[in-house]
């Protein structure tokens, strides 16, 4: 008996509008099935393909199969004709509604791979695998139902083993590239790339690697092939990148090929490139998304042409979420980061995170091919290309209508195919807690997701569904994608929780303008596709919110700053009738800007070399929220850049100072060639002021002790004085942050002084210091302008853990404290610009303050427990 599942008998021989892949080694040569549109006939199909493409190739009528389905059989040259090709040209003719090759059926029995049966992943009697064999019974991977070669990226360490059996069949090799000639033959730039690529080298010269082999077998070990074990997909193509150095630059540009490939493929229309729909990485990096933009960036540059991403999150039993790691903690909705299970459902090791890691899959003592034999192995490094896998199977599967889709929509079917993933997970009470799906994959669940939601009319239902307002008005212009065979659309929208709908029928473009919407309201709006002889469903709502809430602005700008001027300019609000404008320079008295009209705002009468910052709150009732800040400062800073200082040297070619923090300034950067005027950072530093300093060296690859000295030029007479002037000496050599606190004198006279900070390379018991002069071999020196000002001020740190609301206040303050338990004691005390106490508050335990007492004006609010001192600037309106 033919153990097909329902379903798939339906997709055999219903066939709906649903086709199965267009696999070569299980069709009958030189055959299509063809689903004609009604109004056609056979002989109509066989006179437009004839007046489209000529006398050869030839399409000739063979019989029907299915009058009620309107399904013929046709027959061609293969010999002559690609097959692929074939079924393109004949799914674009205006008389066919779908064509598929004519797939040879075959007994379907657990594939012959002799050591399957140590995969528990697959098969496993307690069902903690992920249930590919019932998959299988539906697809086996291969190509899509457009014929579209399926294909997953490696990019490794090291490369992987090709001669090993069980993955060298699935070998992707680059033949429109001619190997070995010198030249760039498929204009992709990269030349002679036809076994992968090798972004150290530059060459395909890629190198055996253990882990790749794994990792491949994982993805794609050959299945029913009597050899070895079995992959996610017995017939996906694998293609290796090879990443030398360890590096993120290496990385970003192994990631660079794959992204070219597969826009090279959706620009040619699949002549060129690949059709990679997944990446694998199996390796990363301790660090947090913030240190690395650059990294975390790719996986939107790569999903922007459909492609996903799985990572493998950390070994360590860490908490990604708190502990961060790369690259499975990027924010890019096109990254799955994946951790692992064992044999019992469970992460017994490996990092975690409920809003960080999406889902698990199996990656303990997991069955794999390795470069000499079969044996298992253990690490995120097997979970993740689990998901690859599966994500590459789901492309493969029988329905035509999600391949449209997808070619018409790259993006937008990535994203399909992540939320199948996604929400076909087995959850589990463990993982409920520790992912963001929280469940372990289940390859077998997310396909029938995808086939539950396959259009089976032939009516494609629109996607990528967009708004764009029209001006500052409360008109929109909701869009969609554009996909053959629709001749209009109909459209409804409503207010959200309404229960009526506003219809706009038979519409003829790919959108719609919706005029004089209600301000400040959310709506939905769905779409249908209209065709010959049938609709579509209704789309999902798509949701969004009109304009006119009444809030502040989250965007203000500096359009340009000069010594005693500036200009700012901010988004408009619809619901303000005004702004109030907000001016708080760093010391000095505060300006209110009132009942401005526009939204931009000339600033006179500034102090020049001064810390501003600048607050717009809307006119139009109490809003909540607080607005956005802007901080700059004005020019002028002449008098610390025109003075004359000693030479000082330095190469920071292996070592640069890549932590600067002093008071508000706070700079990080790579090397600045040794030295560098830092002209863009400043601070006002107070008189009998104490405050802290924090300094750091960086590495362009090994770490080397380093040597921290910083002073200040208080009398501002060119030189800095090795007793008056020193304000930090590191007690030690270090390869991590130091930090420091230092007291402004009581004497100092208003103005901007020179702070300089040197760094030094040194070796052996004797620390070689830096000087404030001269010239040392590594290292690096870095000087800053400040503004003394002798007005006695608070105490005062960097280290601002806590959170004050809202900023201006009128009379009630909320506290929110990151780094203080709610049991602990705190004297609270506000400090006006005079130096005198305000308002004093001891013992306070309580979340909010009324400060309603206080006069108009800038206090400084100081927080003190028994341990720590902080401080932070707050606006009495």
């Amino acid at each position: 008996m033919l153990n097909i599942s329902k379903r798939v008998f339906l997709f055999l021989f219903l066939l709906a509008s649903a086709a199965m892949q267009a696999q070569t080694s299980n069709a009958v040569p030189g055959e299509l099935l063809v689903r004609i549109r009604p109004g056609y006939s056979p002989s109509d199909i066989e006179e437009e393909f004839m007046l489209s493409e000529g006398l050869i190739p030839q399409l000739h009528t063979k019989e029907c199969v299915s009058e009620y389905m309107r399904i013929w059989l046709f027959t061609f040259d293969e010999e002559s004709t690609d097959k692929v090709d074939m079924i393109r040209k004949v799914n674009s003719m205006r008389g066919v509604e779908i064509a598929q090759v004519n797939h040879i059926l075959e007994e379907r029995i657990v594939p012959d791979d002799p050591f399957l049966g140590q995969q528990w992943h697959h098969i496993q009697s307690e069902d903690h695998d992920i249930d590919t064999d019932l998959a299988w019974d539906v697809t086996t991977g291969g190509t899509t139902t457009e014929g579209d070669e399926i294909v997953v990226c490696i990019v490794e360490l090291n490369g992987a083993k090709w001669t090993v059996t069980d993955i060298a069949d699935n070998h992707w090799m680059n033949t429109n590239e001619v190997a070995g000639n010198g030249i760039d033959d498929d204009l992709n730039g990269y030349i002679d790339d036809y076994d992968g690529w090798n972004a150290g080298t530059l060459t395909d010269d890629l190198t055996e690697g253990d882990h790749g082999t794994r990792v491949c077998s994982m993805i794609g070990a050959k299945g029913n092939n009597t050899t070895g074990i079995a992959g996610v997909n017995w017939n996906v193509k694998l293609m290796m990148v090879e990443i030398t150095g360890a590096t993120e630059a290496s990385a970003i540009a192994g990631y660079t090929y794959p992204m070219q490939m597969r826009k090279l493929y959706n620009q040619t229309n699949g002549e060129r490139g690949a059709f990679i729909v997944a990446t694998n990485s199996s390796w990363g990096s301790n660090g947090q998304p913030a240190d690395a933009p650059l990294w975390c960036a790719m996986y939107d540059s790569l999903g922007t042409y459909g492609v996903l991403s799985c990572g493998a999150t950390t070994n360590s039993n860490a908490n990604v979420d708190i502990t961060g790691d790369l690259p499975t903690a990027c924010p890019s909705e096109y990254l799955l980061s994946v951790g692992r299970t064992n044999a019992q459902d469970l992460r017994a090791s490996g990092g975690y995170g409920l809003t960080t890691i999406d889902l698990m899959a199996p990656g303990d003592n997991v069955y794999l091919a390795n470069n000499s034999s079969y044996a298992t192995t253990t690490g995120t490094s097997f979970s993740s290309p689990c998901v690859a896998g599966a994500i590459a199977l789901l492309y493969s599967a029988p329905c035509a209508s999600i391949m449209q889709i997808v070619n018409a929509s790259p993006t937008e079917g990535a994203l399909m195919m992540r939320d199948y993933i996604n929400d076909g997970v087995d959850q589990t009470a463990q993982l409920l807690t520790e992912t963001v799906s929280g469940g372990r994959l289940n390859v077998n669940n997310s396909l029938n997701l995808l086939l539950d939601e396959c259009s089976n009319n032939g009516c494609l239902v629109p996607v990528g569904i967009s708004h764009q307002q029209q001006d500052l008005t409360l008109n929109y212009l909701i869009s969609w994608s554009l996909l053959e065979g629709i001749n209009s659309f109909n459209v409804r929208y409503r207010i959200v929780g309404s229960d009526t709908w506003n219809s706009i029928n038979n519409n003829t473009t790919t959108s719609v303008l919706l005029s004089d919407l209600l301000s400040c309201a959310q709506y939905e709006i769905q779409v249908m596709s209209v065709c010959t002889d049938v609709n579509s469903n209704w789309t999902g709502s798509y949701t969004w919110t009109t304009d006119g809430c009444c809030e502040n602005p989250d965007l203000i700008n500096l359009v340009s700053a000069q010594a005693t001027s500036a200009e700012i300019v901010w988004n408009p609000v619809m619901a303000a009738e005004a702004y109030t404008i907000t001016l708080l320079p760093a010391f000095g008295e505060m300006v209110v800007y009132e009942n401005v009209l526009t939204n931009s705002l000339s600033l006179t009468d500034l102090d020049s070399c001064m810390m501003y910052t600048v607050i717009v709150n809307s006119i139009c009732g109490s809003p909540e929220i607080e607005t956005g800040e802007l901080v700059f400062h004005t020019t002028g800073c002449d008098q610390c850049s025109d003075l004359s200082y000693c030479t000082v040297e330095a190469s920071s070619t292996f070592e640069h100072i890549a932590l600067v923090v002093v008071g508000d300034i706070n700079r990080t950067s790579a090397g600045d060639g040794g030295y560098i005027l830092v002209t863009d950072y400043t601070d006002t530093l107070h008189a009998q002021s104490q405050y802290a300093i924090s300094l750091a060296p960086g590495y362009a690859g090994n770490t080397y002790n380093e040597n921290f000295i910083a002073w200040i030029d208080y009398n501002s007479d060119g030189d800095f004085d090795e007793l008056n002037e020193l304000i930090f000496d590191a007690p030690i050599p270090t390869t991590e942050t130091i930090n420091g606190n230092f007291t402004v004198p009581s004497n100092v006279q208003d103005g901007v002084v020179r702070l300089r900070v040197a760094m030094r390379y040194t070796t052996g018991t004797s620390p070689v210091e830096p000087t404030y002069c001269g010239a040392w071999a590594y290292g690096e020196i870095e000087d800053y302008c400040v503004t003394l000002d002798h007005v006695v001020g608070v105490e005062e740190k960097t280290d601002r853990r806590f959170l004050l609301y809202p900023n201006p206040t009128t009379g009630e303050l909320t506290f929110e404290l990151n780094s203080i338990q709610d049991s602990d004691p705190i004297s609270i005390s506000f400090v006006s610009m005079d130096g005198s106490i305000a308002l004093e508050r001891n013992n306070f335990h309580g979340k909010k303050m009324d400060v309603s007492s206080l006069s108009p004006g800038i206090y400084s609010v100081v927080i003190r427990t028994k341990n720590e001192c902080v401080v932070k600037k707050i606006v009495r309106q």
